[in-house]
């Protein structure tokens, strides 16, 4: 059998976790591989409550499966503690039979989340959701980071935990620095955080290759999505990991010859959480809080992870191209058709831009020049019918097929599942082939 893979096209909260929640039944192990806990994955299980996950793969929901944290994940061990008592409290089962972490993946240390606050509350803010991803990263490359393997080394952890609090302290105003007690205390208590983490921790690289050559299936979870991708991505709004499907190769160790399906999520409501160009971004508040829908509900466009109103445009299809393109996406999955007719009567679609003068087909790949497009739109009819209860492709209005066609025809790639709510059973399934 062979790795499939579900990565975000655009920029992140496309609904990717729903669909890999839909399709986790199929795999023996749903694996994440990117990013850390300023990622956020809803998902909708039937009969209950959205479940919020920020590290746990999406698959934790499925009895019988084994939920794989990578290597390339930035592991921030308080938050994913708290996070598997709200899925224990949800009802499901987490133990290492069902939850294996990588001992190779870097450790989100307490200065790390302080340094990110400090940075975004300066001038040099650059929409964070003040998670410390930045600099733990940091760390990774300047090849002083610490690994969960250093779990059975508490002085290590101990020694680099203090360092860093006190390093954060003299940075902070007077009114605000913890006495030796305090970091103490603080200190202490995240070494007893990770010392529960260490019956999850495990080889996962060779957990993983062993289950592909005995013929398993395995399915990459990406975080976030391409366009905050830190090579291919909108530089500098980027994230600090590579969401592409090579970086989640890199991040589950996997080699690219056990590539199988690959799945990219778009919305077809755009948004956008945080800094950085928006080419498509309505400036209408009234019709974007219209499209955003109301603070609370599963499917409303706030931030899983921040809670922050996201930023609502048109739908892309230029920068949905340049997705594909680096990720081989062979299918997409369309979320939140449902919620296209808040747009009005119509909607545009940008399917090229204007830079410098000239038309493009594809977006270029820096903040500065995408600050410098301008979209091209073609118009389209919206409906009036509720579709959320559709479970067949035939029966959708005729305006919300062609909407789904247009996908298909600019981006020569099929639509093969296409949400028309939040929950696990509202997702109307084709064949992949057209």
């Amino acid at each position: 059998m062979s790795l499939d893979v579900v990565v975000g096209l655009q920029r992140g909260d496309e609904g990717k976790g729903r669909f890999v929640d839909l399709v986790a039944k199929d795999y023996a192990i749903i694996a994440r591989g990117n990013g850390g806990s300023n990622a956020g994955h809803t998902v909708m299980p039937d009969t209950l409550e959205p479940l919020a996950l920020h590290q746990v793969p999406s698959g934790i929901s499925r009895p019988g499966k084994l939920n794989v944290i990578g290597n390339g994940v930035y592991v921030d061990p308080r938050r994913l503690v708290d996070e598997l008592a709200d899925v224990r409290a949800a009802g499901f089962k987490v133990s290492p039979e069902n939850l294996l972490i990588s001992d190779a993946a870097h450790l989100v240390l307490p200065h790390h989340i302080g340094l990110d606050g400090l940075r975004e509350n300066s001038l040099k803010a650059q929409g964070s959701t003040r998670s410390g991803i930045a600099y733990v990263a940091a760390d990774k490359y300047l090849r002083e980071g610490v690994r969960l393997e250093n779990a059975w080394l508490p002085k290590i952890l101990r020694e680099r935990a203090t360092d860093g609090l006190r390093s954060l302290n003299e940075q902070l105003p007077a009114s605000k620095r913890k006495s030796p007690v305090e970091i103490n205390e603080i200190v202490e208590h995240w070494l007893e955080t990770v010392e529960t983490l260490k019956p999850y921790l495990a080889d996962t690289v060779e957990i993983i290759n062993n289950k592909l050559n005995e013929g398993e299936a395995v399915l990459a979870e990406g975080a976030q999505a391409f366009w905050l991708d830190v090579n291919h991505g909108m530089y500098p709004s980027v994230t600090s990991s590579s969401t592409t499907v090579a970086g989640l190769l890199d991040g589950l160790g996997v080699s690219a010859k056990h590539l199988g399906k690959i799945t990219g999520v778009a919305k077809s409501v755009k948004s956008h959480v945080g800094s950085g160009p928006f080419v498509t971004e309505i400036t209408d508040e009234t019709l974007a809080n219209n499209v955003r829908g109301s603070f609370g509900l599963a499917d409303s466009e706030y931030g899983a992870t921040t809670s922050r109103p996201r930023r609502i445009g048109y739908p892309d299809l230029v920068e949905l191209r340049n997705a594909i393109r680096i990720n081989g996406i062979d299918e997409l999955a369309l979320s939140k058709l449902d919620h296209v007719p808040r747009y009005g009567k119509t909607v545009k679609a940008a399917t090229s831009y204007t830079y410098k003068g000239q038309e493009r087909l594809t977006a270029p790949t820096s903040a500065l020049a995408l600050a410098e497009c301008t979209p091209n739109y073609k118009t389209y009819p919206t409906w009036t019918h509720d579709i959320s209860e559709m479970h067949d492709f035939a029966n959708l209005p005729p305006e919300a097929a062609a909407f789904v066609k247009m996908f298909e025809d600019e981006l020569k790639i099929p639509v093969t599942k296409i949400g028309v709510g939040p929950s696990r059973s509202q997702v109307i399934q084709r064949p992949g082939e057209r």
